[in-house]
Formats: structure tokens, C-alpha cells, sequence
């Protein structure tokens, strides 16, 4: 069994995908939907900026919960 973990990975494009429990949640997210996205899924505040801050430092963003 899975646990709840989510992955967000930037692709080539600029783009977004979005994994949830090793599934695809959402596939070609523009930067500009991305937050919406996530705060939709409860990861605002202090966990969406560390989600940014580790998209943009590794260009992928790992959460388990």
C-alpha cells in the first residue's frame, strides 16, 4: 500500500505534473494555475512556498504526508 504522497515535477515545457500516491493527478499545469492547483489539495501558506522552493531548486517537489 502506498502512503499519501504527492510529487509535483516541472517538464521540459515549463509545465506541471502533478502525482498523487503514484498516480497522475493532473498533467501539463501552466506556472500560472499551479498554485491554484495546489492550495485546491490544502497546500498553502509555508507548504506551497517550500513546494516552490524545492520546484525550483530541483525542478520536482516531494510531500508525504
Amino acid at each position: 500500500m502506498k502512503g499519501n504522497v504527492w510529487e509535483i515535477v516541472r517538464k521540459e515545457d515549463g509545465t506541471f505534473e502533478m502525482f498523487h500516491k503514484g498516480g497522475l493527478l493532473h498533467g501539463s499545469v501552466p506556472d500560472r494555475w499551479l498554485e491554484g492547483q495546489l492550495v485546491r489539495y490544502g497546500f498553502c501558506g509555508e507548504e506551497y512556498r517550500d513546494i516552490r522552493r524545492q520546484l525550483d531548486q530541483f525542478g520536482r517537489a516531494k510531500i508525504v504526508l
